[in-house]
């Protein structure tokens, strides 16, 4: 073998290594010669009740800076148990998380400060590091859908948040959003384009995205109502018609954004310019039971043919979304 494909082979290593690195490790390295103390902390990372093992990375932050990072061990004795040690200079510095895990950045701040020589949990008295499980949405074929979380989450790339102000005209008074983290607790209107779903990620920066004179109610939990009080997303029947409506049935999925408070007797009302002129009917192709969800998100049980049920409420149906 020549010393110039000894050379490419070396190239090529070092960038493997390098992409390795940066996939497994989106935190850089603790500048240690900087702070005079440190703390220890002993204990499990787990998301959704699910302890994460060695494939997570796990760093601590005071404010921007990167104070300590370990990944989960096994230890012959103790299975993915995580052994962190904390730089600092002086008591009382608040401290949050950042845990890298199938290939995303997770944030969670349990209220931790900084504490020389301090000892946080041990082996059989672990410190638990619990984060936030994600949140799916699944847009509309359209691209729209609805969301209230119960984090502060990054707005998804590719995603624009749209605020309800008001009802003109039979259709919605929308008002885009600006910002790119939303608080929790905020039900708004999401559009984009091209995405079959996208993630809501626990963030600890402060919120920025402002839904001021919203007429929309939110869910953080399935919520029970009564029928045809509320309106939510879908199209109307026979017209097809992106907006909200009236929801026929009696519990609102966690996480999604609703109308309780609008003008009696009626029937629902439209987003701006989003009269569906093409809208096929689903209902009338085989379709994969797997693959079949109302604008609710919800799986779509079939009938005996192998297709999704028809369900009318005062001359409307729940609209199914082929994915």
């Amino acid at each position: 073998m020549n010393t110039r494909l000894y050379s490419l082979l070396a190239l090529l290593l070092a960038g493997s290594v390098s992409l390795w690195a940066e996939d497994g490790d989106p935190f850089g390295e603790v500048n240690t010669a900087k702070y005079p103390n440190t703390m220890t902390i002993t204990g499990y990372v787990r998301l959704g009740g699910e302890v994460l093992g060695n494939e997570t990375v796990v760093a601590v932050y005071q404010g921007g800076e990167l104070r300590g990072k370990k990944t989960p061990v096994d230890n012959g004795k103790y299975t993915s148990i995580l052994m962190l040690t904390v730089y600092g200079e002086t008591k009382g510095q608040p401290l949050h998380f950042k845990v890298f895990t199938e290939g995303r950045v997770i944030e969670v701040d349990q209220g931790l400060t900084f504490k020389s020589d301090d000892r946080v949990g041990k082996a059989r008295e672990p410190y638990y590091i619990d984060l936030p499980v994600p949140i799916v949405t699944i847009p509309t074929v359209e691209g729209w859908a609805t969301t209230c979380l119960p984090f502060n989450a990054e707005v998804p790339e590719g995603v624009v948040v749209w605020n309800a102000t008001g009802i003109q005209g039979g259709e919605l008074v929308l008002e885009k959003a600006e910002g790119g983290i939303l608080p929790a607790n905020t039900p708004v209107l999401l559009q984009s384009d091209g995405l079959t779903s996208y993630e809501w990620l626990s963030r600890v920066a402060e919120g920025d995205v402002k839904a001021d004179g919203t007429i929309f109610s939110g869910t953080v939990e399935d919520t029970e109502t009564e029928a045809d009080k509320v309106l939510t997303l879908g199209h109307s029947i026979p017209d097809g018609e992106v907006g909200f409506w009236l929801f026929s049935g009696t519990t609102i999925p966690a996480n999604r954004a609703y109308i309780a408070d609008f003008p009696a007797n009626s029937r629902g009302f439209a987003l701006p310019g989003q009269h569906v002129t093409a809208l096929s009917d689903p209902l009338l192709s085989p379709l994969n039971p797997r693959n079949c969800y109302d604008l609710l998100g919800r799986r779509v049980q079939q009938g005996d043919n192998g297709r999704p049920l028809r369900v009318y409420k005062k001359g409307y149906q729940s609209t199914i979304i082929i994915r």
